[in-house]
């Protein structure tokens, strides 16, 4: 190979500081070349320079990330949910039992769900039939942060969220994942058992917790089968939905949010398990900022003589009270505007 030969440059101090530019510039290439053949789903995080801020840069494909309008999650507001009395139970429609592989991303948990493990809903918000695709679970290094979705300011230690394709126009995830109605998700709120009857619902877990020891490091997967759905979902009667997008790239704005309105109870031992047995890339909080709600219509049909009100969530959230007020809002005539004042004391306990 030729050697860079600074003695014949005019000014050998230009000379030594134009070399280091052409090796910058050879290394740049290098990178480039490697990274445009490399997946691009690699590229991003939940911190640094490849982190939330910064998904919509990474790659272009991925702009609704920093200029959607209907980015989620949300800091759910109890003022402003809009009461809509149309909003019926969720119904699974078919299967119950989950067959997949739970995966460590290197970001988190990931369960891929298997095709043979057709589980199908519908009803609710929901004007379609829905298949099951995968689920993932975001939780943070305390117990004050972990999930996505926060209720009036106040985070939980952790949230599962089952992903669902729309099954009537789209033949899979990849093609119903960019159109219009394409997905559905339910999301529920993770929240630290805290009494022995909370304690022996937290079963729900023990199937994760007995993987993770094969799955500490990165791209490691291990093979979990007979997992009930209807133990990871507290109750499917009662919720709070709107229209969002997904929670990490590409941020598709095409997702139908159903937030339950109960928790799904997990052990302290549990979840720190979880945290510390993980070999994940960054800081250990694996979950999106919240993102504006841009006046959009948040819905619910949570009312106050149903037992399952949005405060049983947290054991330490109180002084819930209820006020009507009829209002036009969201252009939706006719509906009621559900408010609810909720504290939680994140000292206690």
């Amino acid at each position: 190979m030729r050697k860079f030969d600074c003695s014949k440059w005019p000014n050998r101090v230009n000379c030594f500081n134009f070399f280091p530019l052409q090796l910058f510039a050879l290394l740049s290439l290098q990178v480039t070349l490697t990274v445009s053949h490399s997946s691009w789903d690699q590229w991003w995080a939940y911190d640094g320079i490849s982190g939330p801020s910064y998904w919509g840069i990474l790659n272009p494909k991925w702009s609704h990330c920093t200029k959607g309008r209907k980015q989620s999650p949300i800091d759910i507001n109890p003022d402003s949910l809009l009461f809509d009395p149309g909003l019926e139970s969720i119904q699974i429609i078919k299967g119950d039992i989950i067959n997949g592989d739970l995966i460590n991303t290197g970001r988190g948990l990931k369960l891929g769900v298997d095709i043979n493990s057709s589980i199908t809903i519908t009803s609710g918000p929901l004007s379609y039939q829905y298949s099951i695709n995968h689920m993932i679970f975001h939780y943070g290094t305390q117990d004050d942060r972990g999930s996505e979705h926060r209720i009036n300011g106040v985070s939980f230690p952790g949230e599962l969220q089952l992903y669902f394709y729309n099954s009537q126009l789209y033949h899979n995830w990849t093609q119903a994942a960019q159109e219009s109605n394409g997905l559905a998700v339910i999301a529920v709120l993770i929240h630290i058992a805290s009494s022995s009857e909370e304690e022996t619902t937290a079963t729900s877990f023990n199937s994760i917790v007995k993987s993770i020891e094969h799955i500490k490091y990165k791209g490691t997967s291990h093979k979990l089968e007979s997992m009930s759905i209807h133990k990871l979902l507290p109750t499917l009667d009662h919720y709070i939905t709107y229209e969002g997008s997904l929670t990490e790239p590409p941020c598709h704005e095409t997702v139908q949010w159903i937030v339950l309105n109960k928790p799904l109870y997990a052990t302290y031992q549990q979840l720190s398990l979880i945290r510390n047995s993980l070999n994940i890339d960054g800081y250990g909080d694996n979950y999106r900022p919240i993102q504006l709600t841009n006046y959009r219509c948040v819905r619910t049909n949570i009312l106050r003589e149903f037992n399952t009100t949005i405060d049983e969530m947290s054991q330490s959230m109180k002084d819930n009270h209820h006020e009507f007020n009829k209002k036009r809002i969201c252009g939706n005539k006719g509906y009621v505007t559900y408010k609810a004042n909720i504290k939680r004391d994140l000292d206690g306990d």
